[in-house]
């Protein structure tokens, strides 16, 4: 039997993936399993992941069809043979000691949970970009309660940074909600962990890569972070079945958690998803004022219980002062576009001056973008559709396509003209190729060539 099960959930990181699985197979700790669960990915995930497995028998790779994070994440829970538990997300890294680390770090030890520290990496900037001070000094080496240092409830959820008692998880029932999507299942189940665990042990060492600009993660897409209230509606859930006196202890430092969880997500929605958002935190800050949860917390900032108050008695006033307007320049930034002058009045004129213009998808987006280029008159032969794998069509309506691997950097200006949801997934694969002049087939850029 394995001393440690892995679980890797896979989604269309073809990507990320072999930097994922290079440092599996590195692992110092040679008694372990990856239990790699292929989530009905449809890019080449799948392929590498046989081929890492046909090279070291500690991985197994099971297919199945796409059913989400949660269902992905139990499955793996239920495959799992060994007394500790470990999670790696499929578009992170890790330094080869971490799991004989931490296993040393569980042994003798009767804490339920070992956890470590970790980087949040970049990939523009390369590795060790961050030390994550998640913990305070004086909790590390230690075997604490955590219900005894509610400081820990504060720190990121980080669920990969650890391994879990297998036996521990089962007695308590402790599992991921089978909400569709990667849509924040980890606030919930690492909540459970620290209320539910007897005690927990974090070693000062960061061991995992976590990387903090995948344009494709569940936390660059505004719809889905509404599911976050879903999430607090679960732990809310949970609070209310356990005893009185463990309910005494969690109340207080759910609330708190609650408020800096959605004010964080509130600040960078964009602005037409805020008001929304907002009046989801009214209704739920004011049930839980009246049923006196803010007495006595413990705030971060003084300022905050003011927005308290101003949330639930002029959530309008909130929104005006806090919309954020600076939502379309991050996004810009976030996929690294350098040229932010062709959302305005100029945008018809770079493209005609391009040498050339890639279309990154030929789809029916992709075929309307051509079509009202074609009629503002941009040059047929400066026009390329862009694909990652071609088929028998070597032009469609006049333009030649092309494979995007096959283009060179910094020659092409890339329209992204693909469905909005596979567009971050796009975007960071061009990312990984090195194209950086690159925009959006996004309403407003529609707009905008239909204006000129």
């Amino acid at each position: 039997m394995p001393d440690i099960s892995v679980i890797v959930p896979v989604y269309n990181v073809e990507w990320y993936l072999e930097e994922c699985l290079d440092s599996l197979v590195s692992q110092t700790c040679r008694n372990i399993e990856f239990i790699c669960l292929n989530d009905g990915s449809t890019d080449r995930s799948p392929q590498i992941l046989e081929r890492y497995a046909g090279r070291d028998k500690r991985i197994r790779v099971i297919h199945k069809e796409n059913e989400g994070y949660g269902k992905t994440m139990n499955k793996g829970l239920e495959l799992a043979t060994s007394p500790w538990i470990g999670i790696v997300e499929s578009d992170d890294f890790i330094r080869a000691d971490m799991f004989e680390k931490l296993y040393a770090a569980a042994a003798g030890s009767q804490a339920d949970i070992i956890k470590c520290n970790f980087y949040k990496y970049k990939t523009r900037e390369g590795k060790d970009t961050e030390y994550s001070r998640e913990y305070p000094e004086y909790l590390f080496e230690k075997e604490i309660c955590p219900l005894r240092h509610p400081e820990i409830y504060d720190a990121h959820s980080s669920i990969w940074a650890g391994i879990y008692r297998k036996d521990f998880l089962d007695k308590n029932g402790i599992r991921f909600r089978e909400t569709p999507g990667a849509s924040y299942q980890d606030i919930s189940f690492h909540f459970r962990v620290l209320s539910d665990a007897g005690k927990i042990k974090l070693i000062k060492d960061a061991l995992l890569y976590y990387r903090s600009d995948n344009p494709a993660s569940s936390v660059y897409n505004p719809d889905k972070i509404h599911c976050v209230a879903g999430e607090m509606q679960a732990i809310e859930e949970y609070i209310k079945s356990q005893p009185q006196k463990k309910q005494d202890c969690l109340w207080p430092v759910f609330t708190r958690k609650k408020f800096y969880d959605y004010r964080w997500n509130y600040m960078r929605m964009n602005p037409q998803s805020q008001y929304a958002f907002l009046k989801q935190m009214r209704k739920e800050f004011k049930t839980d004022y009246e049923q006196g949860r803010f007495e006595n917390l413990r705030w971060i900032r003084d300022y905050n219980r003011d927005e308290l108050l101003e949330i639930i008695n002029d959530p309008f006033s909130f929104y005006v002062r806090t919309e954020n307007r600076k939502y379309a320049d991050e996004r810009l930034q976030l996929v690294k576009t350098v040229k932010k002058s062709i959302y305005l009045k100029g945008l018809l004129q770079e493209i005609r001056e391009a040498e050339r213009t890639v279309i990154y998808g030929a789809g029916v987006r992709g075929k309307k973008v051509a079509r009202r280029l074609l009629d503002h008159g941009v040059p047929v032969q400066s026009l390329v559709f862009a694909v990652t794998r071609t088929g028998p069509e070597r032009e469609i309506e006049g333009i030649r396509v092309k494979e995007i691997e096959s283009l060179v950097c910094g020659e092409a200006f890339i329209i992204v003209a693909v469905k909005e949801d596979t567009q971050p997934e796009m975007l960071g694969n061009l990312q990984r190729l090195g194209f950086e002049n690159m925009i959006l087939a996004d309403e407003e850029f529609m707009d905008a060539i239909g204006m000129q």
